[in-house]
């Protein structure tokens, strides 16, 4: 929700798990080699392309960590879009990690299911902060430091959020890279990222307070800082322009940035519905959450 790429670096960040989009992982006997069965992918599963790789970590640490060599097929379904910021890969990474732990009689504790999720994150994006590894494994607002681990927060802000689909892939490691760049080169894009880190922890007091205006301002604040590191795209800029001449509180890219996602706080989901309306020739799809 806000913190991306500055949680990478020690700041805060909070996010929130979507209720209304889930992935499902299923473990199943197989006749023949370890099968993948996605609706992107149906193979063999160590041959799957390199999109793959975080998953591949899962499946062989635990086939190590059992002594096992079972014939077995792992299937997904759902709906989370890939590359969008949205989670999808923690997701897969998570729900694989506790699937197959199960099915293999692996006893692993809540931080080994979490470390190895976060390596498969690792391995997907080049440097995972673990926002979204600790995200999906929550049922309310994450508050997360690096440092300092997840602290879950249960209290309601009182508003809506519209969750538009730009329909673009992000690059997540193409984005981290970019970032960390332009943090080597520029210091003056350091001073940016302090203010990017602080605005977590100014939208966390205003959450506390249950006030939307403030978060929905400090959101428009986060945009504009996460589009100086060049993380926006005309796409977005568009979106967040239609959703705030259609009365939003704010909005912003979310996730790492490059295309995927756009969040906007509203007063209401009948404000929400609204501005999804004015922004169809914009989007691939959308959602309304209630928070």
């Amino acid at each position: 929700m806000i913190g991306e790429h500055s949680v990478v670096y020690g700041y805060d960040a909070l996010a929130i798990p979507i209720q209304t989009l889930h992935i499902k992982t299923t473990v199943s006997d197989y006749a023949g080699p370890v099968w993948m069965d996605t609706k992107l992918y149906q193979g063999p599963f160590f041959d799957a392309p390199a999109d793959y790789n975080g998953l591949k970590y899962v499946v062989k640490e635990l086939l190590t960590r059992s002594g096992k060599n079972p014939q077995i097929k792992l299937t997904y379904t759902g709906e989370i879009p890939m590359e969008r910021g949205l989670g999808s890969s923690a997701t897969v990474a998570y729900g694989t990690t506790v699937a197959l732990s199960q099915y293999l009689g692996l006893k692993l504790s809540a931080s080994e299911v979490m470390n190895i999720t976060n390596q498969a994150e690792t391995i997907n994006h080049g440097k995972a902060s673990g926002l979204d590894a600790a995200t999906v494994n929550s049922d309310y607002l994450v508050f997360f430091n690096k440092q300092r681990g997840v602290k879950k927060l249960s209290s309601k802000l009182g508003a809506s959020l519209l969750i538009m689909d730009t329909g673009d892939l992000g690059n997540t490691r193409k984005a981290v890279t970019m970032v960390a760049k332009l943090l080597n080169e520029s210091p003056d894009a350091q001073v940016r990222m302090r203010k990017l880190g602080q605005l977590a922890d100014e939208v966390k007091a205003a959450w506390l307070e249950q006030d939307p205006e403030s978060v929905g301002k400090f959101f428009n604040e986060a945009q504009e800082l996460l589009a100086s590191f060049n993380l926006s795209t005309s796409k977005i800029d568009r979106i967040c322009q239609i959703a705030d001449k259609g009365g939003a509180l704010g909005c912003k890219l979310s996730g790492g940035g490059l295309g995927g996602i756009v969040i906007a706080l509203c007063k209401d989901a009948a404000s929400c519905e609204e501005i999804a309306q004015a922004c169809q020739a914009e989007i691939s799809n959308y959602w309304i959450e209630e928070i």
